[in-house]
């Protein structure tokens, strides 16, 4: 038959001219994306030099990524390589995405020494969307920085936000994941919200002693330089060191402050 037809191929003839094996080219086949062009008296698929170049487009546009439906619909004019490269592009980018998410929370776990647990909440602290991101600076921003009486603090936290891009780099995932797990900890939270408290002005009243952060600077840079001096913290020196910062304030209000 073969030699009647030197045009024709039969699947096994067309396998060997293409490269590729005769149980791919059949599954191609049956799908439609290279249809025989007849059947022998035997029943045996056909295909010709056409059938040949068709083979070669297919495999092409898999090496590319796309599926077979993709290729039918190529092949049968239905939509254009365009159009399907446009659609794979967007869909790679997304899975681009994915794995440097991936690649970005598996780094962070090696680096860490992560348990299961919490390299499980890193991922999901990784994948959150933009809308559940901001979920969480701001009920952050609410515990921590809610009904406080100052304008000038509700319009600096009105105005705070956290971006991740859609491209993140890995440093900036992780920096996330960091971020987001300090501001969910709610015994960080609790200190913060004391700390902000003993530092936001009330209106008649004055801040108690130690409040101020840099008056807490001040409170460690000298009790270091006295503890440099050699003198210990029990004698009578030491007291009254206290006494020329604190005063006759209540010791127990500055540690609490100083604490927080």
């Amino acid at each position: 038959m073969d030699d009647e037809r030197p045009d024709v191929l039969t699947i096994g003839r067309l396998a060997h001219r293409t490269g590729l094996s005769v149980g791919t080219l059949r599954f191609w086949s049956d799908e439609g994306a290279v249809p025989p062009v007849g059947r022998s008296a035997g029943g045996y698929r056909l295909y010709d030099a056409e059938s040949v170049a068709r083979v070669e487009l297919v495999r092409t546009l898999r090496a590319l990524g796309l599926g077979l439906d993709d290729v039918c619909r190529v092949l049968s004019g239905r939509t254009t390589v365009a159009e399907v490269a446009d659609a794979h592009v967007a869909a790679l980018d997304a899975q681009i995405r994915s794995l440097k998410v991936s690649r970005a929370v598996l780094s962070t776990v090696a680096k860490r020494g992560s348990t299961v647990e919490e390299t499980a909440l890193m991922n999901r602290l990784a994948r959150l969307s933009a809308a559940e991101r901001e979920q969480i600076i701001d009920e952050f921003k609410e515990e921590v920085f809610g009904g406080l009486d100052d304008p000038g603090l509700r319009d600096r936290m009105r105005t705070f936000s956290i971006e991740l891009p859609d491209d993140p780099t890995p440093e900036q995932v992780d920096a996330w994941i960091e971020l987001a797990e300090l501001v969910r900890d709610h015994g960080f939270r609790a200190r913060l919200r004391t700390w902000m408290e003993l530092n936001t002005p009330v209106p008649g009243r004055g801040r108690p002693a130690g409040a101020s952060i840099w008056w807490a600077r001040q409170i460690v840079q000298t009790v270091a330089e006295v503890r440099k001096g050699g003198i210990p913290p029990e004698g009578p020196a030491a007291a009254e060191v206290l006494s020329e910062l604190f005063g006759d304030t209540d010791r127990a209000a500055v540690l609490r402050s100083l604490e927080a």
